[in-house]
């Protein structure tokens, strides 16, 4: 019996480098993977009223760079537009989504949630996104994480429809969930 249960041990995957926020491994059939040490992350989507009458919102764009494109522009990183995004700090994705709105822009918010999904096939990550509808809020100064990269950010109001454009996918997922959830009643 002892002998059976050793041949069925399970393969462990190799560690191919390791720092103390992520692991890149490899499997035993030779995948290799990023592993942020468990890190999941949030999503949040800023909503604002433009017009009543005609259900038009905005949304608070959060430019900033992203590890993909070290250009430089005019001397400073190249912004992207995101969500307001964030890695959950040993807490619940609700909990991290409502720190990291108002960490990055001083809203206090109940966020709404709208799903998840998985960032992709190399990396363990799960993306929760949510939104929250902030007309006729005003925001506290924004406490940031004091971080080079949070400090060359921007927050941003844009058409609702921007969202649709931006190549980061949490944008365009956002942006296909929030017009079910918005625009359900009109059609």
């Amino acid at each position: 019996m002892y002998h059976r249960c050793k041949a069925q041990a399970i393969d462990v995957d190799r560690v191919i480098f390791n720092t103390q926020w992520i692991s890149v491994k490899e499997s035993p059939r030779g995948f290799q993977y990023l592993e942020r040490k468990g890190k999941d992350s949030v999503a949040v989507f800023l909503l604002r009223r433009t017009d009543e009458c005609l259900a038009q919102y905005e949304v608070l764009i959060r430019q900033q760079h992203l590890c993909i494109d070290n250009q430089e522009v005019d001397g400073k990183f190249k912004l992207f537009p995101c969500p307001v995004t964030g890695a959950l700090e040993e807490e619940s994705p609700e909990v991290a989504a409502h720190r990291e709105v108002y960490e990055e822009t001083g809203y206090r918010v109940q966020a709404s949630p709208m799903g998840q999904y998985i960032v992709g096939t190399q990396v363990n990550e799960i993306c929760y996104l949510y939104y929250a509808d902030v007309t006729n809020m005003e925001p506290d100064v924004a406490q940031q994480d004091s971080t080079y990269m949070e400090s060359i950010a921007k927050n941003e109001w844009h058409p609702f429809q921007y969202l649709e454009s931006c190549e980061y996918s949490a944008c365009q997922i956002g942006y296909l969930k929030l017009h079910k959830i918005l625009f359900k009643s009109a059609g």
